[in-house]
Formats: C-alpha cells, structure tokens, sequence
C-alpha cells in the first residue's frame, strides 16, 4: 500500500512540473500605399494673331483642392471594417498636385473629387493679364483603382470657363451703334405679253411679304465678348434693318464682322403677268421651298450704316 502511494505521488509531482507552451500569433498589415498626381489647368483669352481672340488657351489652376475617399472595406475586404479614410492635395502654381493613398496589393477603388471654383476669365496679351468675365470653373470627379507600390498618374483637367456675368471692360470701350439694312426679294416667274408677238417667259424678283425672319450674328459682342445673335423681320416692301452696339474701329481685338441670313422659305412661285408693258395681275404657281441664302458684312464699327444689303432668294424646290 506504501509503494502504491509513493508511486502515485511522484507521478503527479512529474505532471505539474511540465511547462506549458502557448502559440503567439503576430498581426500582418497587407496594406500600402498609392502615390496619385495629375494637373489642372483653366481656360484663358488670348490673341489669335488675326486680330480675333481665342478662349483655348490654357494656363495652370492654382489653389485647386483635390480630394480622394477610400472605404476602409476596400482596404480590408475580408473584414467587417467601416468607415473610409479621405487625403487632400491643393495644387502649386504649375497646377501639379500629389498625394499618397493607403492601398492594397488588390487595389482598392477611390471616390477623387476635383472641386470646382469661381473666378475671372482673364485676358492674356504678351504676357499681362487684363481682368476678364466673373465665371464658374466647374469641378469633375473620377473612381480610380489604386495599387499598393505604384505611382497613378491621374492625367490633366482643364477647367473650362461658363460667364456669370458681362465684360467688365465693357465701360473702358468706346460703344457705339452701327445699322445694316436691306431687302429680301425672291424670284418669280414673268409672263411678258406684247400685241400679237408670242408669250416671252423670263425670271424677276419681287419683295418678299411681311413677317420675314431676317438673322444676323456678330462674330464678338462687346459686352459678352461672345457671339450674338440678332433677328428683324421684313416689312410690307421686303424691307429689313438691324441697329445693334459695337465699338470704335481700331478697338484691339474686335473684328465686327457680322454675317446676314435668311432661312428656307416655303412658298409658292407664281407667274407675274405683264401685258403691252402693264402689270395684269399674278397667277399662283406651285409650291416649293426657297434655299436659304447670306451675305457677309466686315468691320461693323461705330457710326457705320451697311444700307442696300439685299438678300435674294433663287434656288427654288418644287414639292
């Protein structure tokens, strides 16, 4: 019985001096990070070497903020993680910016906003700068998929100018009024009858009725420094005439050139009857539509009056 217990206790005495052994495991950040640049830059007014002017020209955009948002459920899909990390970048004075993003060897997708600003257009001659149109710059926003390790290059915007407000150089011009008149005529068939001679057919142009739409488009508004579109309307004798503001000759920078139309016109054409040299009234003839038709006019400055700028409809489609 002795030996048994003496058995018994040096077995346990055995067990409890065996060391216990534990695992540790060690936590492995996959993630990285992503260097993401680009450029902004903004539309300029610049001369275009004939005496007009170009709004393509570019310059760099400084002070732009750019802003990247990264969910952390990109960071770590296998996880229940929530919320997103967000980086901001301004751009210097190249209009280059650069921001390095927490990523992973998959690649994680970022929400890049390019914010928008407002500003002046300004105008660019030899290097000085004349404060231009009050304008908004509108921003854009992108979904880029950065790789842990790498450079992405996000590319170049360009801003792109939308006019809030007229030319406020307007007030240092010297406005004025030009006028371009004329008619609209179309031509007609003539029936030309004299004694006992034979019928003699021939084309003559009679005034169009009244309501006619007459266009003109000045290539640059003093005001707008834009494009701007003018309508008149023909009176009882085909008549029409446009008064519209432009500025001194010489003004650098504006050509005034304007451009005068009218559009397709449906309508009949008739035969005028001329009888032993009296007008005998006129006969309907078929329908039809006459092409539209222009004219130009350059140099529309102050003081100038552009008359007898006819307009004359002869291509004519029957139905």
């Amino acid at each position: 019985m002795k030996k048994s217990l003496l058995v018994l206790s040096l077995t346990a005495l055995l067990f409890s001096c065996k060391k216990t052994t534990t695992t540790t495991f060690t936590a492995t950040d996959v993630t990285g990070t992503t260097v993401i640049k680009g450029t902004v830059t903004k539309n300029v007014i610049t001369p275009n070497g004939a005496g007009g002017w170009v709004n393509t020209s570019k310059i760099p955009a400084q002070g732009v903020v750019v802003q990247i948002k990264v969910n952390k459920n990109q960071l770590y899909p296998a996880s229940i993680a929530q919320g997103a990390d967000v980086y901001s970048a301004t751009s210097d004075a190249l209009g280059n910016w650069s921001m390095s993003v927490k990523s992973n060897a998959n690649g994680v997708t970022g929400y890049m906003t390019i914010s928008g600003f407002n500003g002046t257009q300004d105008t660019i001659i030899n290097g000085v700068t004349k404060t231009g149109l009050y304008a908004n710059y509108f921003g854009t926003s992108s979904n880029p998929t950065l790789i842990m390790g790498t450079t992405y290059d996000w590319g170049v915007y360009n801003f792109t100018a939308s006019n809030l407000t007229s030319n406020p150089n307007a007030n240092s011009m010297v406005l004025g009024t030009a006028i371009v008149s004329g008619s609209v005529s179309m031509n007609q068939i003539l029936s030309t009858k004299t004694g006992t001679l034979p019928i003699v057919y021939s084309t003559t142009n009679i005034a169009v009725p009244s309501g006619v739409t007459v266009y003109m488009s000045l290539n640059q508004d003093p005001t707008t420094l834009a494009p701007k579109l003018y309508t008149s309307t023909t009176d009882a004798n085909g008549r029409y005439s446009f008064s519209f503001p432009t500025v001194a000759a010489g003004t650098p920078g504006f050509a005034q050139n304007g451009t005068i139309w009218v559009a397709d016109y449906a309508t009949t054409r008739d035969t005028i009857l001329v009888v032993n040299g009296s007008n005998a009234g006129q006969v309907t003839g078929p329908t039809g539509v006459f092409n539209n038709t222009s004219t130009n006019q350059n140099a529309l400055y102050n003081n100038e009056i552009r008359n007898a700028t006819n307009l004359a409809y002869l291509v004519w489609t029957a139905n």
